[in-house]
């Protein structure tokens, strides 16, 4: 068996950002970063047309990050632990810190809100300006599927009201 060193491969490195790196897993230039693992990627293997703002859209995240998202935009810089407590108080399930900070961090990743130093224990978090477009568009897709009649009715019959 061959060790690594034999392969001549060089190891990449988070310092390493020629063009070289910039390349999709198909070995085409890369358009864009996929936002669900920070891999460049192209449009082709992405499926879908590259957004500006990183592509993160309200399907991208899991109920529980949109319920945080949620907290946030209703609170003014809450902690997380005022965020843990009024979730918990919402919904009625117990929030552990396993589950939290990691989705508190990966809302933070997307760019979707900021974490700050409250002091030396304590962080607060608070939307951006592109969370806060987020959950003005959740708020208005969810609103136009409420308001909408279906297209077709499953039984048959008709979809007037």
């Amino acid at each position: 068996m061959q060790s690594a060193k034999t392969t001549g491969m060089k190891p990449r490195t988070t310092d390493d950002v020629t063009n070289a790196n910039n390349r999709c897993h198909c070995g085409a230039a890369a358009d864009g970063v996929d936002a669900r693992t920070r891999t460049p990627v192209c449009s082709e293997c992405a499926g879908l047309s590259i957004i500006a703002d990183g592509g993160v859209q309200w399907y991208d995240l899991s109920g529980f990050q949109l319920n945080l998202l949620r907290e946030i935009v209703d609170s003014e810089k809450p902690s997380g632990q005022t965020i843990r407590r009024n979730l918990e108080a919402r919904t009625g399930d117990r929030i552990n810190h396993g589950r939290l900070y990691p989705n508190l961090d990966e809302l933070v990743d997307h760019q979707l809100v900021e974490k700050g130093e409250q002091d030396r224990r304590t962080n607060y978090y608070e939307v951006t300006d592109a969370g806060r477009r987020l959950a003005e568009q959740i708020a208005d897709d969810f609103d136009h599927a409420t308001t909408q009649p279906l297209a077709a009715a499953t039984d048959g019959g008709s979809t007037d009201e």
